[in-house]
């Protein structure tokens, strides 16, 4: 495979690029691959984009369509029918871990960068769905209720507001593995999953997908299969919600506690569930030697919100943000 030949990362992200337009009825654009790619967690700009085409027109596996775009030649076609599955598996969590590394947020200061989840929503929708993300909050079922928002016509990064809309960043519970990496903790994002909630608390997670061996973001998967019923924990008090579970070190338990209560005094709250040593945190799976901590998922509001019926397009762990820049939901 002549991929094979370019770093890891590289032929990824080439892959990536020849998945997209295989995936295209026509002739795509370097604008629409890098939007593609935006959604399958690549943040790769227009620009990188064309880059990448120029070398895979080198290659010989894809080629101009006059001004339309590329399309896939039959060698391009066998060589992504020869990638191998395992180039993606794993993707996920290098991703993840990317980002915590990336976090630079201080609790001492309350400065920094924290991970974000974005939506898209028209703004006519934009009352309702900030009523129902400080609900969510209120409830436990989000980390934060502060937002970032982005008017029509502004790009961050790989993400550029349509007309008509808004963009509304939401704080992303690994933001929280990103502190307790930078305070020296060891962190593994292990699990997604669906979490029970029962008279406002957790119960247990009735679906569970690992991080580790996922080519695709498991917070995605469960999105996409609509499984989740935050409207109904909201009003109800039970319901189902999206979660995650980090594990770190037993010896780092006291340490990862003192951060889990400083960040809570600093608004970064939720139903936050931490497991006996060694012992599964709700049923979740959990490593010898290691203590669970079950988190509620950032991106619960804005399920709440496309459950009540608001168009909405979410992507979690899509980009990082200045938490100063950030304002509180009234």
């Amino acid at each position: 495979m002549k991929l094979l030949a370019k770093s890891h990362i590289s032929q990824r992200r080439l892959i990536e690029i020849l998945r997209v337009i295989d995936s295209a009825d026509k002739p795509v654009g370097a604008r629409a691959i890098s939007d593609s790619l935006s959604n399958r967690g690549y943040d790769l700009g227009e620009r990188a984009v064309r880059y990448n085409l120029k070398i895979l027109d080198e290659l010989g596996f894809t080629k101009k369509q006059g001004y339309s775009g590329r399309v896939l030649t039959a060698l391009g076609s066998r060589e992504l029918n020869d990638a191998l599955v395992d180039d993606r598996i794993g993707f996920v969590n290098t991703r993840i871990e990317e980002y915590m590394f990336k976090t630079s947020f201080d609790p001492d200061t309350s400065r920094g960068d924290v991970i974000a989840n974005t939506s898209i929503i028209d703004k006519a929708d934009s009352e309702r769905v900030f009523e129902i993300l400080g609900r969510a909050f209120d409830a436990g079922y989000t980390i934060s209720r502060r937002i970032l928002i982005l008017d029509e016509g502004d790009s961050f990064t790989t993400l550029e507001i349509p007309a008509g809309s808004l963009g509304v960043a939401t704080l992303c519970s690994i933001t929280i593995d990103g502190i307790l990496m930078k305070r020296g903790i060891p962190v593994n994002t292990s699990f997604a999953g669906v979490m029970e909630i029962r008279k406002k608390q957790p119960t247990q997670f009735t679906d569970l997908i690992a991080y580790a061996g996922s080519s695709l973001d498991p917070m995605k998967v469960f999105m996409g299969r609509k499984v989740a019923r935050v409207t109904d924990a909201i009003e109800g008090g039970h319901g189902l919600v999206l979660a995650n579970v980090r594990e770190v070190p037993i010896a780092a338990a006291s340490q990862a506690a003192h951060l889990l209560e400083q960040s809570n005094r600093l608004g970064f709250g939720g139903l936050i569930t931490v497991g006996d040593p060694g012992k599964p945190v709700m049923g979740c799976p959990v490593g010898s030697g290691k203590i669970g901590i079950a988190l509620c998922a950032g991106v619960n509001g804005p399920v709440a919100a496309e459950e009540m019926g608001v168009k909405i397009k979410t992507s979690p762990i899509s980009m990082l943000i200045d938490y100063s820049k950030t304002t509180r939901l009234k």
